[in-house]
């Protein structure tokens, strides 16, 4: 994979990132929704999504912290929570990270197990609340909801919410500077196996989970500058909880560039919480049940993704990934570089 760096510029920069196919986020919609600030020496300023699932932990993807040989340290990562702009990002607001761990399992030549814990130095604002992450047994409901729903080539349901800053398209020629969110449709993993061929094994299916737009009329999906952010599930036995029965499920990692017709790849978050709670001093077993303001699963999303532009580029190519489009950090100066490393097919 590579990174694409643009240079620093000493004025705003007319574009920023966002989802493909999106709306606009209201303020405290998406509370588990963070932003990454990721300096490497020599080599520029990245940022990528991440989401709380304690009030001090992060968890974000692994290859959000790699650049090349580089990894990313502790000292080099900043974390905002409780943001809709990355124009509200500030020096001021930013919460410093005391360790940044990789899964010792994390293949960066396949992103496998592409996920990493963030600790926070200070727990993120109360207006930053954690989302719970899907149990196992609502991991299978959930699959099973994909399998028997999904309608290839056709109209799917709605059931999966990704959010983020990242590019409004497959180009980077559009963006906007407030977070974003769409709605996708679970695709089976047999099926999305089948499709990416050796990029995504069946024998992995419990370490990856698969969604596209949810019909042929809408172009919807994460692009560049949403790496590591959240996938989201509603668990319909638990709806009427103060929550709405919100569940993590995955991390925004890989695609075929960005709105191709094969699905997008995300990091299944569940067969990851022992790991998480063994790395944060079980972290996860003293989340309470989030009271909610929003269910995002209800906005209006009937116009989302309508008369956007396709990828139609789904050529197989050895390169290993894609650039990325640029951010503006606000009121301190700080331009970035808003990444989204997407992997073409292997060759």
């Amino acid at each position: 994979m590579c990174f694409t760096s643009l240079p620093l510029l000493a004025s705003t920069p007319s574009v920023s990132p966002r989802i493909i196919g999106g709306i606009t986020t209201q303020n405290d919609e998406i509370p588990w929704q963070v932003y990454l600030n990721i300096s490497f020496p020599n080599d520029g300023t990245y940022v990528c999504g991440g989401v709380l699932v304690a009030q001090d932990v992060v968890l974000t993807a692994a290859h959000c912290l790699q650049n090349g040989g580089t990894r990313a340290s502790a000292d080099n990562i900043k974390v905002w929570a409780g943001i809709n702009s990355i124009f509200s990002t500030t020096s001021s607001n930013a919460i410093s990270v005391t360790a940044a761990l990789q899964n010792s399992s994390y293949n960066a030549s396949r992103f496998s197990n592409d996920i990493a814990i963030l600790k926070l130095a200070q727990p993120a604002p109360a207006n930053a609340k954690p989302i719970l992450i899907a149990t196992s047994d609502q991991q299978r409901r959930a699959n099973s909801e994909f399998s028997n729903g999904y309608n290839a080539g056709g109209t799917s349901p709605e059931n999966l919410l990704v959010s983020g800053w990242g590019s409004t398209s497959a180009t980077g020629s559009s963006s906007a500077t407030n977070l974003q969110q769409t709605l996708l449709t679970g695709v089976p993993d047999n099926t999305c196996s089948a499709q990416w061929g050796s990029g995504v094994n069946d024998s992995e299916a419990d370490i990856f989970v698969c969604a596209i737009t949810p019909s042929p009329s809408v172009v919807r999906d994460s692009c560049f500058g949403d790496s590591g952010g959240p996938l989201v599930w509603q668990d319909p036995q638990r709806a009427g909880d103060a929550d709405f029965g919100l569940r993590l499920v995955g991390l925004v990692s890989f695609g075929d560039g960005c709105a191709s017709s094969l699905p997008g790849v995300y990091t299944e978050v569940q067969g990851f919480v022992s790991w998480i709670n063994q790395q944060t001093n079980n972290s996860l077993t003293k989340v309470a049940t989030p009271t909610l303001s929003f269910n995002p699963f209800e906005r209006d999303y009937s116009d989302a993704g309508k008369g956007v532009a396709p990828n139609n580029d789904t050529a197989p190519s050895s390169d290993g990934g894609s650039g990325g489009a640029m951010g503006y950090i606000s009121m301190v100066s700080l331009v970035l570089v808003a990444l989204f490393k997407r992997r073409r097919l292997y060759s």
